[in-house]
């Protein structure tokens, strides 16, 4: 049995067109049973056919044929038939041989090339993989982190577009707020000029109560009248504000009822003192018990004026 170089030189020749049908039939059944020395018999006929594609075509000088015919009577040789197992000698062996090894050097050069290319496959494919992104302990590819930071930022924008259009909301309702009583505010102060009203603004010097506002609109004529109460804390279940009408002519405050604030601690309410009112008012406005007392028992927040 031939060794595994001899077959693979036979496999060159091949590739050449150059194997006697002996050596062709030996040549077919090595490779029948050899995968790998199939492969090196094709990529030997492929490297061959590129390497002719590769060679330009050269026209022949025209007396060629002359001169083959010339030199075969020479030597004394008649017709002889040429066919693509023709066995050449001297220098055509060498060519051959060498053309061999020639083209057993270039499918190894390239086996070396393919196995090459494969391993820096291998290096770069972890590169155009998607990579893994850990979070909280579970692996998630960058395109879902992507899209859970795009929903996060969505939904914080919408939160922030939900309390913009609150504050908005909220600022509408102080400026209209404001414009109906700075409206009702002159509309008190004219009614004032006109019949002698006594309006009071009042401030606690208490310093829970230090933004709390008290404007008082009186009329001693009739002896009634009109409180307004703004940024009011909010008392105790069991307590109220209860408003006073301080008369010079008698000894104690009297009281004008209680008054309950919002929940945004506003309250505008009409009022009139359960006894009469003969000297010039004075107001003021205290936290007792539920549904008020008689007769002032709490502290008096604001004075006034």
């Amino acid at each position: 049995m031939m060794d595994q170089e001899r077959f693979e030189e036979l496999a060159a020749m091949n590739a050449l067109g150059m194997l006697e049908n002996d050596e062709k039939r030996s040549l077919d059944g090595a490779v029948a049973r050899d995968k790998e020395l199939r492969m090196l018999a094709m990529e030997l006929e492929q490297t061959t056919a590129e390497l002719a594609y590769l060679i330009e075509p050269v026209e022949p000088p025209a007396n060629m044929k002359k001169r083959i015919r010339a030199k075969m009577r020479a030597t004394g040789v008649k017709g002889v038939g040429v066919s693509r197992g023709v066995v050449i000698g001297g220098i055509g062996w060498a060519l051959a041989a060498s053309f061999a090894v020639t083209s057993i050097w270039l499918w190894r050069e390239q086996a070396g090339l393919t196995q090459q290319l494969a391993a820096a496959s291998r290096a770069i494919a972890p590169v155009n993989s998607v990579i893994p992104v850990v979070d909280d302990g579970k692996t998630r590819t960058l395109e879902e982190e992507l899209k859970k930071r795009r929903d996060e930022f969505e939904a914080q924008k919408l939160a922030l577009a939900t309390e913009i259009e609150s504050l908005h909301k909220s600022e509408t309702e102080v400026k209209t707020q404001n414009a109906k009583l700075t409206a009702e505010v002159a509309a008190l102060k004219q009614q004032e000029k006109e019949s002698k009203l006594q309006v009071a603004t009042l401030q606690s010097k208490v310093w829970e109560y230090r933004r709390s506002e008290m404007l008082v609109v009186w009329d001693e004529k009739r002896s009634q009248g009109v409180v307004m109460l703004d940024k009011m804390p909010k008392v105790e279940s069991d307590k109220d504000y209860q408003l006073w009408v301080v008369d010079p002519n008698k000894p104690n405050p009297v009281s004008a009822g209680v008054v309950t604030v919002d929940d945004k601690g506003f309250v505008k309410a009409s009022f009139k003192p359960v006894d009469a009112v003969t000297g010039e008012a004075k107001f003021a406005l205290s936290v007792e018990k539920k549904g008020g007392v008689p007769k002032s028992e709490g502290q008096l927040l604001m004075v006034g004026p």
